[in-house]
């Protein structure tokens, strides 16, 4: 899934045609509707800066707010029709429950103060705003993806723009000289979605159980353009920051998830690879 970056593929960076307290704030295989992992603003030219904007969410007016009390009690299944995503009522009136497309955005902006410190992550971000701007790309591309706000991803102009953005996530020149040009890996995705997933729960959407299910669908469904074997390994990181410990040894280790990064397994030949 940054507005300025955001996973991919298998081995050691594989092929793709694919922080228990709120104080820490710290592409298109065919169409533009995967989640772009790295969210690029329109009419970026890949500008690079090595400063990290590590702002303070700019939602958090909703910290310590609180959310209306979910209706919704079912499930709401993930729509889609031949393997593409599609909007749905359910999805819909589940974007409505959660208190509206705001609540999706901050998560973002918390999702890129978190991306923006990470030791891999912090690498694939070339654009040159903050957590704030980032997290409305992306959280524009989601709510446009749940429906009933209009389509704020496409009328913003970014549509169709994911492949060059991660392109030039791929060319950032933070990343080590070795790995210029390698597209999203199996670890670079085990890692967004571990702290896509802690934002979330940040936000206090893990309490919203239909909500809950319904993203980890999402992001399973989604996270396969960048990396085919990455599906597998979207409940675990769901459930990775709902342990306080995780987090501690995550943070005091300097942000760096040595027991994911390298970590590949082999592809098979996967015929709906360019299903979206």
């Amino acid at each position: 899934m940054g507005a300025g970056s955001v996973p991919k593929l298998n081995s050691t960076h594989s092929n793709v045609n694919e922080d228990k307290k709120k104080a820490a704030h710290t592409t298109n295989l065919g169409d533009s509707s995967a989640a772009p992992m790295i969210a690029g603003k329109k009419g970026s030219g890949g500008g690079q800066t090595q400063n990290q904007h590590l702002a303070k969410c700019p939602f958090l007016a909703s910290e310590g707010k609180k959310w209306p009390k979910p209706k919704i009690r079912k499930r709401v299944p993930l729509s889609t029709m031949r393997g593409t995503h599609v909007i749905s009522k359910g999805t819909k009136d589940l974007l409505k429950d959660i208190g509206g497309g705001g609540r999706i955005r901050s998560m973002c902006t918390r999702f890129y103060a978190k991306a923006f410190k990470d030791s891999v992550l912090s690498k694939f971000m070339f654009e040159t705003d903050d957590a704030k701007a980032h997290g409305k790309r992306l959280g524009d591309w989601i709510v446009e993806k749940m429906g009933g706000e209009g389509k704020p991803w496409t009328e913003s102009g970014r549509y169709g723009l994911r492949q060059e953005s991660h392109y030039n996530a791929w060319w950032s020149n933070k990343r080590e000289p070795e790995k210029l040009g390698q597209r999203f890996k199996l670890d670079d995705c085990r890692i967004w979605m571990r702290l896509m997933f802690w934002a979330a729960r940040e936000e206090g959407l893990a309490e919203h159980k239909p909500f809950w299910s319904w993203y980890c669908d999402f992001i399973r469904h989604f996270i396969r353009v960048y990396e085919r074997t990455a599906p597998p390994y979207t409940q675990e990181s769901a459930d990775w920051s709902c342990k306080e410990g995780n987090l501690k040894e995550y943070v005091a280790g300097g942000r760096d998830m040595k027991e994911v990064i390298g970590f590949h397994v082999k592809k098979k030949e996967d015929p709906f690879q360019f299903f979206t």
